[in-house]
């Protein structure tokens, strides 16, 4: 059969079963098209075919016959499309895992567009419908419009010098950047995992000899033990390493496990009805994982719920809460905001999968994984397999997408080694997407059960907030304890957490463990009271906090809003069948860093080199590093050669908690003045300039300047490796929180933001439509504004999921998950983005090491909040559960009319 693929003549035999996805990626090389769903639902794995795009995960390799194919690798840097102009100008990408797909159905539209309508510029409305077919778990759809919009009108047919703001945006618009699942070795086997199909129950017997005979199979590894219990649908027991993934999936197949089933308790409900199967038994509870970044919660238990002690020490007056709560109640009841609040799970989603792939040669362990923690996960291998810490690298180059879930030694890294130290050979294992949205990481759910009173001058009363987290077999979850540590001093407290273990998977960090759910609760609950007292939203507000500068600076600038200042001041108040409503919620995160980042910084007659064994998830890791060199040597980012991704470097922070940035950047400005200092002398002694000092681009003198480049040329290659060190904490002191090298510390600040919301609500089909979103942040000062903008987008594109579409679902009879796809778990797409303002708030934080702290986290934490509170503006009726689903609008509707 012949093809033609970027232009060049193409032969093979297809299999009967082979996609065009198979034959790109595995016969010609070409591995920038992505495979991610698997069900063209994503968009990711889009091709043009003749023109057309095509989704090749779907389109079988026969119909390739005679075809014109072009994929992503078509215009490399030498020949860029203005579409790859556009999205490198505009953050059109952050991880960049979907982004191939987004470019070659953003060149057809081009196309097409052209043709019809010249250089015009194409609505929002034009791109939706045509770019609907494709997702980005980033959420970077802001930057996907306006590159698009702006190619079409002709802005980037011949702009050679278009800025590009990310340093591996190059690799990711032309799809030569190498994510986990594109590494081959020479002899690479493929792995797949055995899942347990219940819920519950004990391995008897593991038969694995038919696969062992199977032809192709090069190793079949126990991942437990007889005796041992299954606690979870998709538990691993056994993988398996063979030549292609069909083999691997048929030898699957042919291992027979003997199961003694067990009655099991399939979600929050059943573990706690009182003859409720026990998930963990008390001599095993010390084996169960964390759901929140490795933060060991001592519980008290009682069968499947444990109770967090912790609430006498952050409610040691918590009988005068209830006191004043029950004086409310009494005299006037209807002024209590009293209500129970759940978000459901949500899945993380990242496009590449968990995926790693392992090679053993004998003395050396080399990994690669789609990971948020290179230098940690070294740590941790070295531990789990006993093998020498200097015999392992971990590497990870390209990471697509994670938030959260891939902070540690996650399984399929586990299983990828276990198997090539069986198969003696380099090992691939990476989820299927079903395996993906059914193990691999989910938010924890909430239940909150919340009563508030306030004052008559609206400052804080007291609060009954007690939580009830639904984590799957895992635990960790504290919504209560971490308000408290946010929550005004006048608020009388009645604070506790509680975990429920159910016999369903477990879940895992995601963007702000607990944020969203505990400002979901509160920030409804304060709406409320606000409403039930006769006080406005931004007024009670100040209530509580009316010596907060930075609150109310920011409450200051949501008055300043026009949408705001035209706000209707009854709930409901708009008639029709489309009404419109804002909502304002408040959000507080803490301040993570990492002490123990080490950053080298280089110089010699190659240029400037910045090192740090850190990773870049689409969180810009690279960039902020490059972005440090350009604010301390006065040089262009893309100028700094970069190295980042392997534990061999000097160590780096994780990619979680906010923290990288602001433990990375100041750093490396720190051992750049090291560098120049060097550069000065030298130039003083090698080139015999006087009086010479350091400016932007290079050293002013007696004889003018002097540029970079020609005193690198002749002085003596010199590095500095700068730490970050602690931040000051009590009495000045400086020490790091947390003892472990590989894990952040808190810093004494808090992060500050203010989410305003608009949406207009479908009163017949129950549809909310997000219309704007304002958010401000109050971080200090912002380092690297693009991408700051970036994240704050993908924040509020994940934090409109969470509020609207997203929730994992399980058939409560089996334990198996029924969201298994993309289309039954519903993320945000392109069509659903409203428009976004984002401010920045950059006043403060001047003590901290760099002048301010992260904002990732932050960004998402207070849009379902203020999504909930529009909702209840527009209607009158109060949501309580995320997602907030057209068939919830509709009965609480309904509720209201007939109460």
């Amino acid at each position: 059969m012949k093809t033609t693929i970027n232009g060049q003549s193409f032969e093979f035999e297809p299999r009967h079963d082979e996609t065009a996805i198979e034959v790109l990626r595995e016969r010609a090389g070409l591995t920038g098209t992505k495979m991610a769903c698997g069900g063209g639902i994503c968009g990711a794995c889009t091709i043009r075919v003749d023109n057309v795009p095509k989704c090749s995960c779907l389109m079988p390799a026969t119909q390739m016959d005679g075809a014109d194919i072009r994929t992503i690798e078509e215009h490399g840097l030498d020949n860029l499309h203005p579409i790859q102009r556009a999205f490198m100008a505009n953050e059109g990408l952050q991880c960049g895992f979907c982004t191939p797909g987004f470019i070659n159905e953003g060149i057809a539209f081009y196309d097409r567009w052209r043709a019809e309508h010249g250089k015009s510029e194409p609505s929002k409305h034009d791109i939706a419908l045509a770019m609907g077919g494709h997702l980005c778990r980033c959420g970077a759809y802001m930057g996907i419009y306006a590159a698009i919009q702006k190619a079409c009108a002709g802005e980037y047919d011949d702009a050679p010098d278009a800025p590009i703001h990310r340093i591996d945006a190059p690799e990711k618009v032309t799809g030569t950047a190498k994510y986990t699942v594109d590494i081959v070795f020479d002899g690479q086997l493929e792995g797949k995992i055995l899942r347990s199909k219940y819920p519950h129950a004990i391995i008897k017997g593991i038969d694995k000899s038919e696969a062992e005979a199977l032809e192709g199979v090069f190793a079949v590894a126990d991942l437990m033990k007889l005796g041992e219990k299954v606690r979870w649908v998709g538990q691993p027991i056994a993988g398996v390493a063979a030549v292609d993934e069909r083999t691997a999936l048929l030898a699957l197949q042919k291992i027979h496990i003997d199961y003694e089933v067990l009655p099991a308790a399939v979600g929050t409900e059943a573990a706690q009805k009182p003859d409720a199967p026990t998930v963990w038994e008390k001599e095993k509870r010390g084996d169960i994982p964390s759901a929140a970044e490795e933060i060991d919660i001592p519980y008290k238990w009682k069968n499947n719920v444990g109770h967090v002690p912790a609430d006498l020490l952050i409610s040691p007056l918590r009988g005068r809460a209830k006191r004043a709560l029950e004086k409310v109640r009494k005299k006037d009841p209807n002024m209590l905001a009293e209500q129970v609040y759940i978000n459901h799970q949500q899945v993380h989603t990242a496009l590449e999968p968990h995926a790693a792939v392992a090679n053993w040669d004998g003395s050396k362990l080399h990994v690669v994984a789609s990971s948020q923690s290179v230098y940690a996960v070294r740590n941790e291998l070295a531990h789990h397999f006993g093998i020498d810490i200097e015999q392992i690298t971990v590497e990870g180059k390209y990471i697509g997408g994670a938030f959260g879930a891939k902070g540690g030694l996650y399984r399929e890294i586990i299983v990828a080694v276990t198997l090539a130290l069986a198969a003696k050979a380099p090992v691939r294992v990476a989820n299927s997407r079903l395996e993906e949205l059914a193990y691999a990481g989910t938010r924890t759910g909430s239940r909150a059960e919340i009563t508030l009173s306030v004052k008559k001058d609206g400052s804080p009363g007291a609060m009954h907030f007690h939580s009830y987290g639904d984590a799957g077999i895992a635990a960790g979850a504290a919504p209560a304890a971490v308000y408290w540590l946010m929550s005004p001093e006048g608020l009388r407290k009645d604070f506790s957490d509680n975990i429920i273990v159910n016999n369903t998977p477990p879940t895992m960090p995601f963007r702000a463990p607990d944020g969203p759910a505990k400002r979901w609760a509160v920030e409804s609950a304060i709406d409320e009271a606000a409403a039930r007292n006769g006080l406005g939203p931004v007024a009670i507000r100040r209530c509580w906090w009316p010596k907060h500068e930075i609150k109310n600076r920011l409450l200051d600038w949501v008055e300043s809003i026009p949408q705001w200042q035209e706000r209707k001041a009854m709930a409901g108040a708009d008639k029709g069948r489309f009404k419109r409503g804002i909502g304002l919620a408040m959000a507080t995160w803490m301040f993570l860093y990492h002490p123990h980042t080490k950053v080298k910084v280089s110089s010699s007659p190659d240029g400037f080199k910045v090192e740090c064994a850190s990773q870049d998830v689409g969180n810009g890791t690279r960039t902020a590093l490059a972005k440090a060199m350009e604010d301390a040597l006065g040089i262009n980012r893309h100028q700094v050669s970069i190295e980042i991704g392997s534990s061999e470097l000097p160590i780096g922070p994780m990619s979680t908690g906010s923290q990288t940035t602001v433990s990375v950047y100041p750093t490396t400005v720190t051992a750049c003045e090291k560098v120049i200092e060097h550069l000065v002398k030298e130039s003083e002694a090698k080139l015999g300039l006087g009086n010479a000092r350091a400016v932007k681009g290079g050293i002013q003198h007696s004889s003018g300047f002097t540029a970079w480049d020609e005193v690198l040329a002749v002085a003596t290659p010199f590095e500095y490796i700068d730490k970050r060190g602690a931040e000051p904490m009590v009495m000045g002191l400086r020490f790091a929180t947390m003892s472990k090298e590989t894990n952040p510390s808190n810093g004494r600040r808090f992060s500050h933001g203010a989410v305003v919301t608009e949406v207009e609500v479908d009163t017949l089909l129950g549809k909310i439509r997000p219309i704007n979103v304002w958010t401000s942040v109050a971080v200090g000062k912002i380092r690297v504004p693009e991408l700051a903008t970036s994240q704050m987008y993908g924040g509020v594109i994940q934090g409109l999921g969470y509020a609207l579409y997203e929730q994992k679902t399980f058939d409560y009879k089996t334990g198996h998950v029924l969201s298994a796809n993309l289309n039954d778990y519903r993320i945000p797409g392109i069509g659903d983005t409203p428009e976004i303002h984002v401010h920045f708030d950059e006043e403060g934080y001047e003590e901290v090491r760099g002048k301010g702290i992260g904002l990732a986290e932050l960004a998402t934490i207070g849009i379902a909040g203020s999504v909930g509170n529009a909702v209840y503006h527009a209607t009158g009726w109060r949501p309580t559960q995320t997602p907030i689903t057209p068939s919830d609008v509709l009965k609480g509707l309904k509720e209201k009319k007939n109460a």
